[in-house]
């Protein structure tokens, strides 16, 4: 019989592609979907959707006692940069400990999602791992997912951290795009002076697959940096961006970052993090299989594919338009 994974954020940009390559593996997969959208999404992919959100506590801890994995990727940050971070908190930790009600006990495991930035960056810019100490209290990043750690151990869970590189790309998606959605309209796009700060990557498929890996090996109570690439400026990522867009690409004093894209993005763009993954790949046998890295990604590979159909799209659309308008007579 199959095994099944419940999982949060499965129509998502990341959520996503562990449905694909897990139901590929031959798990059933029960993912949290809330609109007819994401559920029609799910089904294409082959998962069972479940209509709730990261706020439907009972039915979190339902879907969770049922399931031989359970995945957390849902975060209440997503799509809404400006919610305050101890209501991002409160509504994350409570969707967790909702999951953990329903398979404590078992040993069953419970992935969640966390990200690279949680470490702190060397003074010396050298690389990081899953052991490097964090921030102080009060920094943005000093409050992680990985607190309740031990909390959730000692209920019998088998509890691994997944962190996320700051750039998730490939396939069109994720911050990439956001960026690229941001700044095209806006006929700009920019950097925070002096863009020097040094950035980690990973492909959405390769962290997709390390995904499904910790389900199967992780050990209890671990840490896993989901990262590739260590050594991209901030520069060089919004200069590919700008590049594909075909916008000029602005050095920008923080504070004017912000008025262009809010605070909290405009602090991402300041950030250092190079995070090494060598723990999954000796414990998990996880490697890297991403053709292209990101730059090369945006300026050949699936964003500029993007840029091209955008194009094509508005020119089609125009073109519609004024078939439409001349057909009835407009100007």
């Amino acid at each position: 019989m199959a095994k099944t994974i419940f999982i949060t954020g499965g129509s998502g940009y990341i959520g996503s592609v562990i449905v694909e390559y897990a139901v590929a593996q031959g798990y059933s997969v029960n993912a949290l979907s809330r609109s007819e959208s994401n559920d029609t999404k799910l089904r294409t992919l082959g998962a069972n959707p479940v209509r709730g959100d990261i706020k439907s506590l009972d039915l979190l801890t339902n879907e969770a006692s049922k399931a031989d994995v359970v995945i957390s990727i849902a975060d209440s940050l997503a799509g809404n940069f400006d919610i305050s971070q101890d209501e991002r908190w409160a509504i994350n930790f409570a969707a967790h400990d909702a999951l953990v009600e329903g398979i404590k006990g078992t040993n069953k495991p419970l992935l969640i999602t966390s990200g690279a930035l949680n470490a702190m960056p060397r003074p010396d810019d050298e690389e990081t791992d899953e052991t490097s100490p964090g921030w102080p209290e009060g920094h943005p990043f000093s409050r992680g997912f990985e607190s309740n750690n031990k909390r959730y151990t000692d209920q019998g869970i088998r509890v691994c951290y997944v962190r996320l590189a700051p750039y998730v790309y490939g396939r069109g998606g994720s911050g990439v795009k956001l960026f690229m959605d941001m700044w095209g309209p806006k006929g700009a796009g920019g950097f925070v002076k002096p863009g020097t700060a040094l950035s980690t990557t990973v492909h959405v498929e390769d962290a997709a697959r390390l995904y499904l890996l910790i389900a199967e090996k992780g050990k209890g109570g671990e840490i896993y940096n989901a990262t590739s690439e260590t050594s991209v400026a901030q520069k060089s990522i919004a200069e590919a961006i700008c590049k594909t867009l075909r916008i000029p690409c602005k050095e920008l004093e923080l504070e004017d970052a912000k008025a262009l894209m809010g605070d909290f993005l405009a602090m991402f763009l300041t950030l250092k993090c190079r995070a090494v993954s060598k723990k999954a790949m000796e414990e998990l046998g996880w490697s890297i299989q991403a053709e292209r890295g990101i730059l090369e990604e945006i300026e050949s590979g699936s964003y500029a594919d993007l840029e091209k159909q955008s194009k094509v799209s508005t020119f089609e659309s125009k073109s519609h338009d004024g078939f439409v308008k001349q057909a009835a007579g407009g100007a």
